[in-house]
């Protein structure tokens, strides 16, 4: 009785066929940027050098009404953060409407024709936090 061994055959066979490996690349739309454009528009900036937060933030769209909160995590004092939204945003469109600072927080509040805009700074220990809320002008702030 002869034995046949056919499973070295298969695998010297396998091992000398050409491989061709080929690797595709694509690149993901980083999601932080398509969120802030998604919300944020050009009208509204985020402190330079703040990273957003995707897990505690959100954007709600229904019809033509859109609001979102994104917070942000960075490192800069809240004083050069409501300098920066005071000069920036009146030049974009927005009129500000308060302005609080109380210790390591502050909470600024902007219009335009048709949104309102809140953002809040909070100083922790190691890091700055900012949020930026955005949605449309209710009926009441909507009276001239």
């Amino acid at each position: 009785m002869k034995k046949v061994f056919l499973i070295p055959v298969i695998l010297i066979v396998s091992a000398c066929a050409p491989v061709s490996h080929q690797k595709v690349e694509t690149a993901p739309v980083p999601q932080e940027q398509q969120v802030k454009a998604d919300l944020l528009e050009e009208n509204i900036p985020v402190y330079p050098g703040f990273h957003l937060i995707p897990e505690k933030s959100f954007i709600y769209e229904s019809g033509n009404i859109k609001v979102g909160r994104l917070i942000f995590k960075g490192n800069a004092s809240v004083k050069d953060i409501v300098s920066y939204y005071k000069a920036t945003l009146p030049d974009k469109g927005w009129e500000p409407l308060t302005i609080t600072i109380y210790g390591k927080s502050a909470e600024l509040t902007f219009t335009n024709p048709e949104q309102v805009l809140q953002i809040q700074v909070s100083r922790g220990f190691s890091e700055t936090y900012l949020t930026i809320q955005v949605g449309p002008k209710g009926e009441l702030t909507n009276q001239q």
